[in-house]
């Protein structure tokens, strides 16, 4: 076997769960590599939907299908098993399944990786990466908020999703009270007054947990999600059986056509007992199959026409969370409406805001005194977000996704650059993979992905050296092991 005598160096950025995920598989393989994962915050694990205090915020699955171990889906309900003080009494819902506080989650994260940062096999900077440049060997030189500089011989991106854009027409209430422009801003949430009228741009997952930190901090006013077709996140619902339905044989190559056996496959569902949820549990299975099979038109044609059916019945409400929607519903200080944002002034304290509804050509007016923007992460401007990211485009290293799904990758996750080349040097792990893998969003599919990427790494650290045999001078008993490029 191929032995390497100076260790590889490989430095992860971002340690949210995809960060560290990868960082966990790879220390439990014991390469001989030199792990280093860059992330300001205090834990690693935590990320932004697991670093979120408030209680209000759960997991949107049950615990039982969420893990930082791919081949054991059981692990996180057995930690919650093994920890039955943990302060949750909520989190059971009617059908017996946990839908948990997010926290619980990274703090199991956390814990799980807390031995391998305490032997040293991983090592944890808190700081973030403000430029690169190239190394004089070739490898990667990164510039870090602290002023330190550090090397990578392999270079991992798994910053996760970036902030959602301020959408247009808000542009001059920038930095206005009036505007929360990030919903994970806890301070900004706790400061909107209890009997504010609100508005909230987006009616997803984010705009759910909005709605329900306000409902926890007693407001009273009447709430309004804007988004362009009015639709929101669905619950759970009950799925007795798994659904037996195959869509990769034969792969669907239309959308039309996948559109049609995902029907044809719901009423078989719902013969069984099941109803829809059952068999988005399924798509979601054979998610990456089912997108590699559609080419970059029909792909396209996905996006434009099917996203956001996907994700209202993909993105699903935590039952604790759907029955605050649904009471706030029923004495009608909750809307959703269908429309599109045409300008916002600010007029006293509050904002003066039109819209044009979906369907008509006449704008509505309202006034409202808060507006959040809850749009989802701008995953088309996720290099002009990242100082880091913004440094290696610059460098020509990496590239954006052309569907606007994060950065261009390979197959295997590699960095495609400026030439359209793999990157020998840089690997995409979570979110910002998603063009080329289609669902890499949850904790289960991501840690799937980087357990693909680990054991990629983990071959070519055991095999050989990886970037620069001379640098490196492995002990080569017999052949020549080729490098990842």
């Amino acid at each position: 076997m191929t032995a390497i005598q100076n260790p590889l160096r490989i430095v992860i950025l971002g340690g949210g769960f995809t960060g560290a995920s990868l960082a966990w598989q790879l220390a439990r393989m014991r390469l001989p590599v030199r792990l280093t994962v860059v992330e300001p915050r205090p834990e690693l694990g935590r990320g932004l939907a697991y670093s979120a205090t408030d209680p209000a915020h759960r997991l949107n699955v049950p615990a039982h299908r969420m893990s930082i171990d791919p081949e054991n889906r059981s692990d996180f309900a057995d930690w919650l098993a093994e920890n039955p003080d943990l302060p949750d009494p909520q989190a059971t819902a009617p059908n017996g399944d946990l839908y948990v506080q997010r926290a619980l989650f990274g703090r199991y994260v956390a814990e799980r990786l807390a031995p391998h940062l305490a032997s040293g096999a991983v090592r944890h900077i808190r700081a973030r990466v403000s430029d690169v440049a190239h190394g004089a060997n070739g490898d990667l030189l990164l510039l870090l908020s602290d002023d330190n500089r550090i090397h990578a011989d392999l270079l991992v991106l798994a910053s996760g999703h970036p902030a959602p854009a301020l959408p247009r027409p808000l542009a001059g209430l920038a930095g206005s009270s009036q505007l929360v422009a990030d919903p994970g801003d806890a301070e900004a949430l706790a400061a909107v007054p209890q009997q504010a009228r609100v508005l909230i741009l987006g009616a997803g997952l984010s705009a759910a947990d909005a709605i329900a930190t306000l409902d926890r901090q007693g407001h009273a006013g009447q709430i309004t999600c804007l988004s362009r077709r009015g639709l929101h996140a669905r619950g759970q619902g009950a799925a007795e059986h798994d659904s037996q339905a195959d869509f990769t044989a034969p792969p669907a190559r239309r959308v039309s056509d996948l559109l049609r056996r995902v029907r044809h496959a719901i009423v078989d569902d719902q013969a069984r007992g099941n109803g829809w949820h059952a068999t988005f549990w399924r798509l979601r299975a054979q998610a990456p199959q089912i997108w590699a099979a559609l080419d970059m038109t029909e792909r396209r044609r996905f996006l434009r026409h099917l996203r956001v059916w996907w994700d209202v019945h993909r993105y699903r409400l935590a039952p604790q969370t759907e029955a605050v929607l649904a009471r706030l519903t029923d004495q009608s200080r909750l809307e959703f409406v269908a429309g599109h944002l045409l300008d916002a002034t600010r007029r006293g304290g509050g904002v003066d805001v039109r819209w044009r509804p979906r369907g008509r050509s006449q704008p509505q007016q309202a006034h409202f005194d808060r507006i959040i923007v809850t749009t989802g992460p701008a995953q088309d401007r996720c290099i002009d977000a990242n100082p880091a990211l913004g440094a290696l485009a610059r460098l020509g290293l990496i590239v954006p996704c052309p569907l606007g799904l994060g950065l261009a990758t390979t197959e295997i996750c590699r960095a495609l650059d400026a030439q359209g080349r793999a990157s020998n040097r840089i690997l995409i792990a979570g979110p910002l993979a998603r063009g080329h893998l289609g669902e890499l969003t949850g904790a289960p599919e991501c840690a799937s992905q980087t357990s693909q990427i680990a054991r990629e790494i983990a071959r070519h650290a055991l095999l050989g050296p990886i970037l620069h045999p001379a640098a490196t001078r492995p002990a080569v008993t017999a052949g020549h092991t080729p490098p990842l490029s």
